[in-house]
């Protein structure tokens, strides 16, 4: 029998949507303590919307998928990401609660989040003090470029330096008018010492067809820089 040292689980942020990513083999016994600490984050920070990667899961019994299913139920909208057909097949045929959506691939993760993180608190926005001088090619550059919280399907082909193009998918959770914020879902994402050194290098930004964009856009673009988020990394993309 597997040992509870099989299932993984570990937390990150893509954007402001807590995930949860699990690995290995889930069986009901041994995701007990998983599924008390996943619940118990949920209710600690109060979150209203998380996604469940279960990209990395090599099999689930019924146990551990009810379990899983119960930790959902408390924030406002969960979206559980099983890019696996057999996985995503055993909770298709799971009565979800209506906060709770199933998504094959990133293209509706985003869909599902997209509209949820169009957010326009005033959190999100940039102080502009209109009463005050404004400093020359900045106060009106705020303004401009001021950034809003989305979740967009991208894909990214990026010029390695051996001159290969390097493909990946990603999530852009960041747009303003002069570029993007891109992260990703993927745990098979390109490791960050594999992209080092590419600052400045070209990106050529693919919008795929959403709800969104119904039409492919092609957006040609240049990395400003790589944010190092806890256990990821995000790229900044300027629009050229």
């Amino acid at each position: 029998m597997k040992s509870a040292e099989t299932i993984q689980l570990s937390l990150r942020k893509i954007g402001t949507v807590q995930v949860f990513d699990l690995e290995g083999v889930l069986t009901g016994e041994e995701m007990e303590p998983v599924s008390q600490k996943i619940d118990y984050v949920i209710q600690k920070k109060r979150l209203r919307r998380v996604i469940l990667n279960l990209q990395k899961v090599q099999s689930i019994d019924q146990i551990a998928l009810r379990k899983i299913v119960a930790c959902l139920i408390r924030p406002q909208r969960a979206l559980i990401y099983a890019p696996d057909g057999s996985c995503r097949e055993l909770f298709s045929d799971t009565h979800l609660p209506g906060n709770v959506r199933l998504c094959k691939n990133e293209e509706e993760v985003a869909e599902a989040f997209g509209s949820f993180l169009f957010l326009k608190d005033k959190m999100f926005q940039v102080p502009v003090d209109e009463t005050k001088p404004e400093i020359k090619g900045y106060g009106l550059e705020r303004r401009r470029n001021k950034r809003i919280r989305v979740a967009v399907p991208i894909k990214l082909a990026f010029q390695m330096k051996d001159g290969s193009t390097l493909t990946t998918k990603a999530i852009a959770t960041n747009v303003s008018q002069g570029g993007i914020f891109a992260e990703f879902l993927d745990l098979d994402a390109p490791d960050y010492s594999k992209m080092q050194g590419l600052e400045e290098s070209q990106v050529t930004i693919t919008v795929l067809p959403s709800e969104t964009f119904k039409e492919e856009i092609v957006i040609p673009g240049k990395i400003v820089r790589f944010e190092m988020l806890k256990k990821q990394y995000g790229i900044a993309i300027r629009f050229l």
